[in-house]
């Protein structure tokens, strides 16, 4: 290794830590950063540091708040005993370090350790990545592990190991060779070091007359949370390298796919890519038609803001402008395009309607043919069919729930409701273990007395819908039209909650009826698909769009560092979220907070109480504590309750006098975008109303072994779907909150399984 040391001094570690372009390699800064610690550069000024190159290592310095000195306090890595740190990928290259900073300025500042900082004598020891990994950096931190000549330096860390082995049971020998080297290197080059600080500081003045700049400047920095509301100018300057290329990508014939954990940029990215592709055809004087699909309502109204936050706006969002775009759900416009009233849903809230379609189904199977004909198939059912059916080994509400599945991804998703095509399919890992003929010749007849009940209601479900538009969308009408009435452009937000006949419908809307690769760009986040199996090796997007353009991003800008450990825990501990075929959101995934903004979060609590009054009567005291402590507005907080029953008016209204504030549902009827909701009303919502929404807090109501999840009287094959669902719904809800998450349970129906991991770990804390 060419290099022995890195020398940080403290002036130099503050400034790192405090700028947002450093959190990431995403950001050219943050490469930029990596590539001086591993040496690849030459001495020059970065990010109002200077970054020295000796012979034998790097010194890195910053200037102080009140004058351009060198601080006395520094921070060495001996590369010789730790340099198998320098293996690891720059993405987690830079997040170790940035760990490793904020480390250190704990323990120059006499600050609490976190759970992922031991003490062990007068060493810190380090573990950066969640656990169970087994990596650590260990720094000693004793002030007088090197009795120094200089007075340059007062109270060295040296970071000296880093490994995964586990430590020994003698005491450790910490060898400062290394950091007496680096004292004499940086003794060597102080004055020539303070020289270069004093011209980099008249190099760069403050100009006193720009103060709205500086104001600007600030915002920008600290926080994030009202990125949607800045300018596209100022908003395109703030984005990752990926995000700019998503933005800036010329192709309009490719796909374009977008995969990320919850909280990347993935919707404002393309936001700001159909703003630009708008703007540059409007400059060309061409004209160009764009479509912007969202799954939920609220999803759809709050994308909608966001663009209108920019200039000429008002005028792309006029249809009959030469240069337009139409924000929509994908339901809104099927049941548009295939003229049928929105009155003849079954519900246009997708919590609603699944609470719905359940009821139907308790009806379908009470139903006295429907009993006898159970009775009839069960001799001749596998095994595991037979269970399902067995109200001794699978409770009825399990059993809907897996039934209701089973109708919507397989039957309706990838048979086009034929019993013939049903016959072929195999059966979902962890769903209805429909394995034989006689399993999948009583399901179907279970399917079609369901379509029955919806017929009687002269209502429709969403399958129904989309079946309806894609038989007009195929057929010669709609071709000959395409040309004239298709899009030019295709964006899909949240893909992974449309499932086959829903993404189907995207292939039909362009204008070029024999296209090939269709221009679309569409975001995923398979581990947010509530209820699928995360298998997507079958799924019609990974082969019907041709071979698109993927960009992964890795930052996340919505989540602390604590919740963002949380939702690793929770993803990584569903075990039946990753089989073979699934796709890790995580993978060198990192938060991208700063020290101002980590002083606002909290590792997430669970509090338990005896019974379901005491933990209503508890969220007065939540939710004053949040808004305290973060000094934001009720509407900047969401309950999201696992519970139909704490979502009914007579209950909302119980909450709303018992926190002495308004409680607003939000659902798809109401389809209130936060920032139409009085700034003094909390938000309540189901858990299937908020994927794609933030908040500064989330409250999790209900969240225990009786609802989350439900596992009462269920056989071990509903246990994994309904298990698997249950992960799904804690990762999804848990990644809207930016810096807090509180979770409620009932102690007496058991404390949920799927926070054992979690817990075991401390990303969770019990209260």
């Amino acid at each position: 290794m060419k290099y022995k040391f890195l020398l940080f001094d403290s002036n130099a570690v503050f400034t790192y830590v405090n700028r947002m372009t450093l959190q990431s390699i995403e950001y050219p800064q943050g490469q930029h950063f990596i590539e001086h610690i591993r040496g690849h550069y030459k001495t020059e000024s970065f990010e109002d540091t200077i970054i020295n190159y000796c012979d034998t290592g790097i010194i890195f310095c910053g200037k102080s708040p009140d004058s351009s000195n060198v601080s006395k306090k520094v921070f060495c890595f001996d590369l010789t005993a730790c340099g198998d740190i320098m293996s690891e990928s720059d993405s987690n290259l830079l997040f170790i370090f940035q760990k490793a900073f904020r480390t250190a300025l704990k323990i120059w500042n006499r600050h609490p350790f976190s759970s992922s900082e031991r003490v062990h004598g007068t060493k810190s020891i380090l573990f950066p990545f969640p656990y169970p990994d087994p990596r650590r950096l260990v720094i000693e931190r004793s002030s007088t592990v090197l009795q120094l000549e200089s007075q340059n330096i007062d109270f060295p860390l040296l970071a000296y190991k880093y490994n995964s082995d586990d430590p020994s049971q003698d005491e450790d020998t910490v060898d400062t060779t290394i950091l007496k080297f680096a004292e004499k290197s940086f003794n060597s080059k102080f004055c020539e070091i303070c020289s270069q600080l004093k011209e980099l500081d008249s190099a760069s003045p403050v100009d006193v007359k720009s103060p709205v700049l500086h104001s600007i400047q600030t915002k920008q920095e600290v926080h994030r949370s009202d990125f949607m509301y800045w300018s596209f100018e100022d908003q395109y300057s703030k984005l990752t390298a990926p995000q700019k290329e998503v933005v800036d990508d010329d192709s309009l014939k490719s796909p374009l796919r977008i995969d990320g954990a919850a909280g990347t940029g993935k919707t404002m990215s393309m936001i700001l890519r159909a703003y630009r592709l708008l703007e540059f055809h409007r400059k060309k004087g061409l004209p160009f038609r764009i479509i912007f699909f969202a799954h939920s309502q609220s999803t759809f109204q709050r994308n909608l803001n966001a663009f209108q936050t920019y200039s000429n706006s008002s005028q792309y969002l006029t249809k009959t402008s030469p240069q337009s775009i139409e924000f929509t759900t994908l339901l809104d416009y099927c049941a548009t395009f295939a003229s049928i009233p929105l009155t003849s849903l079954l519900e246009r809230d997708a919590g609603e309607a699944k609470t719905f379609q359940l009821m139907l189904l308790e009806n379908v199977l009470s139903h006295p043919d429907i009993i006898a004909k159970i009775r009839t198939f069960r001799p001749l059912l596998s095994p595991e069919l037979q269970d399902m059916f067995d109200p001794q080994k699978t409770s009825p509400i399990a059993l809907y729930n897996m039934l209701q599945h089973e109708f919507s991804i397989q039957i309706k998703g990838r048979t086009d409701s034929t019993i013939d095509k049903y016959y072929d399919l195999s059966p979902i890992a962890n769903g209805l273990p429909c394995s034989s003929q006689k399993d999948k010749e009583l399901v179907f007849s279970i399917f079609c007395a369901y379509q029955n009940e919806l017929n009687a209601d002269g209502t429709f479900d969403i399958d129904d819908v989309v079946m309806e538009a894609l038989s007009r969308l195929n057929a010669p009408i709609w071709r000959r039209m395409r040309a004239a009435s298709g899009y030019d452009y295709i964006f899909v937000d949240e893909m992974h909650l449309f499932n086959l006949n829903e993404q189907s419908v995207f292939h039909f809307l362009t204008k070029d009826l024999y296209q090939k690769n269709i221009p679309i760009c569409f975001a995923l986040d398979y581990s947010q698909a509530i209820g699928d199996r995360g298998n997507v090796s079958n799924e019609y997007i990974e082969h019907a769009f041709g071979a698109p353009t993927a960009k992964k991003y890795h930052t996340v800008f919505r989540n602390s560092p604590q919740i963002t450990d949380f939702c690793v825990s929770i993803a990584t501990s569903g075990v039946l979220m990753f089989h073979e075929h699934f796709s890790d959101p995580y993978n060198e995934t990192h938060s991208n907070f700063l020290l101002d903004n980590e002083k606002k979060s909290e590792v997430p609590s669970l509090y338990e109480y005896d019974n379901d009054d005491e933990m209503l009567n508890s969220l007065k005291q939540h939710l004053q504590s949040i808004t305290k402590n973060l000094k934001c507005s009720p509407k900047n907080i969401a309950i999201i309750a696992f519970d139909d029953k704490f979502y009914s008016p007579d209950v909302i209204e119980r909450i709303s006098q018992s926190v002495e504030h308004a409680v607003v549902p939000l659902n798809g009827r109401a389809s209130s975008p936060s920032n139409k909701i009085p700034s003094d009303s909390y938000i309540i919502a189901s858990p299937y109303d908020i994927n794609g929404m933030e908040f500064d807090a989330v409250i999790l109501l209900g969240v225990d072994e009786g609802r989350v999840p439900q596992t009462a009287g269920t056989s071990d094959i509903s246990q994994h779907f309904i298990k698997y669902s249950a992960y799904n719904l804690l990762y999804l809800t848990s990644s809207r909150a930016k810096y807090r998450l509180i979770l409620l349970g009932n102690r007496l129906k058991g404390r949920s399984s799927c926070l054992d991991h979690s817990i075991t770990s401390k990303y969770l804390i019990v209260k």
